[in-house]
């Protein structure tokens, strides 16, 4: 039984007339089998009554012999539709099947002929027309198939009435013919409305194959995309976090605190609330680095960026290093007292380091000056006159001897004061 070729999608409508047929074999397969076991029971019926009431014993091996062939065919469907070796070999096997079960019923009122009365043979002959309708029915899907049973049968029947020199069988045979005529003619629209619902259902079926690769490819498509997406957006934030890095201390550096601070302005005019920012450097650095060299001002510059990382304890805080050893905290929201707290922490702490520097004028270790303003923005660019006010109470910070936090406000004292 032949098996129809592989989907292949250079050539879909190819593919679509073989699905077809490959549906319509299935199909046939499925009514084969299906009708195996009525055929037989009529074939009994038939052997049972022929040799009850008309004395013709030989109706029995009739019998046997068709459930044999019937045997036979329900094997070779059932081994075309389960895949049991025959489905690549020739369907001329199911065909010949069903023309030997149409033989035998074709036979079957010619075993009767001499053995039994009208009636009787009336009976013979229109129990072998219901199987030759049947088949068309049965058979529809398939028009070989419908030929291969039904054109012995009625080859049996025309030759029985031939046989009986009777009119009124002569007018049997007329009207078989005219009945078998009908039949062929509802088959063939019956086969046409069958063919295409299958053809729609496979183009259907193959549509949605098609929407469903399709979908897969683009999902595929889609997910790589988002995944280089994915790659480069980490690439990009891994390059701003670079670019807005200093190399040395790790902390923010002098683009990113710019940018910081433009940010925080904005939004401290948004909400009017207060800014406060601290700006530092290290007293008597140039001496410590011709005393001990650059790469120990290197240690000593990390020592600071350490120590005001750990008091930005808030999530909006920022320590940047915006110089050579200078550096600058911006504190959101921060009024001023907390703002002088916090600096004058971080310089306790980074006095309480202890590092030792031979080269300061003030102590025997490394000390740091601040500087601290505090305002609520009255427009957007007012980050530059705090940054102003921050480095000018750190310039108060070294005159007035280094090593403390000079707040905006002593400004105004000192200026009262000269």
């Amino acid at each position: 039984m032949t098996e129809p070729k592989a989907y292949n999608e250079n050539s879909p409508a190819f593919d679509v007339r073989t699905d077809v047929k490959r549906e319509q074999w299935q199909l046939l397969l499925s009514n084969v089998r299906a009708s195996t076991v009525p055929t037989a029971l009529v074939g009994g019926l038939f052997a049972v009554f022929f040799s009850h009431f008309a004395s013709a014993p030989h109706t029995q091996w009739w019998w046997a012999a068709l459930l044999s062939v019937l045997a036979a065919r329900w094997w070779l469907a059932a081994a075309g539709e389960g895949g049991l070796g025959l489905r690549r070999g020739p369907d001329w096997c199911l065909h010949l099947s069903l023309f030997a079960s149409g033989l035998l019923w074709g036979a079957a009122p010619l075993l009767v002929l001499h053995h039994a009365d009208d009636t009787l043979l009336f009976t013979a002959v229109l129990l072998a027309a219901g199987v030759a309708l049947s088949a068309f029915g049965s058979f529809s899907v398939s028009v070989a198939a419908v030929v291969a049973m039904v054109l012995p049968i009625v080859l049996g029947n025309l030759a029985m009435i031939a046989l009986a020199h009777s009119t009124a069988y002569y007018a049997l045979g007329a009207a078989l013919l005219l009945l078998y005529g009908h039949q062929a003619v509802v088959m063939a629209q019956s086969r046409r409305v069958l063919a295409k619902q299958i053809r729609l259902r496979v183009e259907n079926a193959l549509l949605a194959s098609q929407l469903s690769a399709q979908a897969d490819k683009t999902a595929a498509e889609l997910e790589r995309r988002m995944d280089t997406e994915r790659v480069l957006r980490a690439s990009r934030d891994k390059a701003e976090r670079m670019s807005g890095t200093d190399s040395l201390t790790d902390i923010a550096n002098r683009r990113y605190f710019d940018r910081r601070l433009k940010q925080e302005i904005s939004r401290a005019f948004r909400e009017r609330t207060q800014i406060s920012l601290v700006l530092c450097d290290i007293d008597y650095f140039k001496q410590y680095n011709d005393t001990y060299g650059h790469q120990q001002g290197d240690e000593c510059i990390k020592a600071l960026a350490r120590v005001l990382v750990a008091f930005c304890r808030r999530g909006g805080d920022l320590a940047a290093r915006t110089g050579g050893e200078e550096f600058a905290l911006i504190l959101p929201n921060t009024d001023h007292a907390a703002a002088l707290r916090l600096a004058e922490n971080a310089r306790s702490a980074f006095d309480g380091l202890a590092i030792v520097h031979a080269g300061s004028a003030l102590k025997a270790n490394a000390t740091a000056s601040f500087g601290v303003a505090t305002m609520v923005p009255a427009h957007l660019e007012a980050g530059e006159a705090l940054i102003r006010r921050a480095d000018q109470a750190l310039y108060l910070a070294k005159s007035r001897g280094r090593n403390q936090v000079v707040s905006e406000s002593a400004l105004e004292q000192n200026m009262r004061a000269s």
